[in-house]
């Protein structure tokens, strides 16, 4: 998919009243649709050059060559997509147990309940609202949904890119192939702005930046071409001159993110899920 999301219009978009930014998607040639996320999403997608304290309501400034990090932690679901198979179990009530696939229009066909949407809900979600429909037909139902077959690993390159677009992982081993998969570095990237945005083993999600030692016009290549990249990495470049995106690093930071939710299923194969901590 084609994520033509230019920065400089979500920027103009940003934190209208209601909460919410609707950019446009590029999706295909004539053809585009608006993605609905919140501004805390937008805030995640548009991490810059910048550094937070890890501890929640201790923003410092920022600086190009430190690692930011969020104050809360996370752990990651799978979103289901059109094309997922999975099996629906009922326990002790066989016929209403099915495998099944997610159509087109998002929606799975079961016993007692009919069409259900499944597309852009977690497993764990998905397992509650047929809990719910049944309930309705069946005393006490026990359901389990079981991911079956599933969307391949992807990586997001955001940013100051030709056309911002998620990457099959199996496609790239590097932060350079993945931003020459969507037309290479605009004249308007950052040479010292450019991060990689991963949830980490502690549950923490960091941005990470890409240390650039050439200081010529080929080191910010030289430095993509050394960073390896693992499953829902965003490769994020930042805008040249810009210092804007350090405000909603601040909000991401210090505030709750449950608006990362509103980031549709379409678009990452993953929603994050708050972590209280310990």
């Amino acid at each position: 998919m084609n994520l033509g999301i230019s920065t400089v219009h979500i920027m103009k978009k940003f934190c209208p009243e209601d909460g919410f930014v609707s950019p446009s998607i590029r999706i295909g040639p004539g053809s585009r649709m608006t993605l609905r996320m919140s501004c805390m999403a937008a805030a995640v997608l548009l991490l810059a050059p910048g550094r937070v304290e890890a501890r929640a309501g201790s923003a410092k400034p920022a600086s190009q060559d430190q690692v930011i990090q969020s104050a809360e932690r996370f752990r990651k679901e799978y979103v289901f997509a059109p094309g997922d198979q999975m099996e629906v179990i009922v326990r002790r009530v066989p016929e209403a147990s099915r495998a099944v696939i997610i159509r087109p229009d998002g929606f799975i066909s079961l016993p007692f309940v009919d069409s259900v949407q499944a597309a852009g809900l977690t497993p764990t979600e998905l397992k509650t609202k047929l809990t719910e429909l049944l309930a309705k037909r069946l005393v006490e139902p026990e359901v389990t949904v079981i991911a079956t077959v599933t969307r391949q690993p992807m990586v997001y390159v955001m940013g100051e890119v030709g056309a911002p677009a998620s990457v099959p992982l199996r496609n790239v081993t590097s932060a350079a192939q993945a931003v020459a998969q969507v037309g290479g570095l605009r004249r308007s990237a950052a040479n010292r702005g450019m991060f990689i945005i991963r949830l980490g083993d502690d549950g923490h999600l960091r941005a990470l930046p890409i240390p650039i030692v050439e200081p010529k016009q080929k080191g910010p290549y030289l430095a993509l071409a050394s960073t390896p990249l693992q499953a829902d990495d965003i490769v994020f470049v930042g805008e040249s001159g810009r210092s804007q995106f350090v405000r909603f690093l601040d909000d991401f930071v210090n505030r709750p993110l449950s608006g990362i939710n509103s980031v549709v299923a379409t678009y990452v194969n993953f929603k994050f899920i708050s972590v209280l901590n310990k």
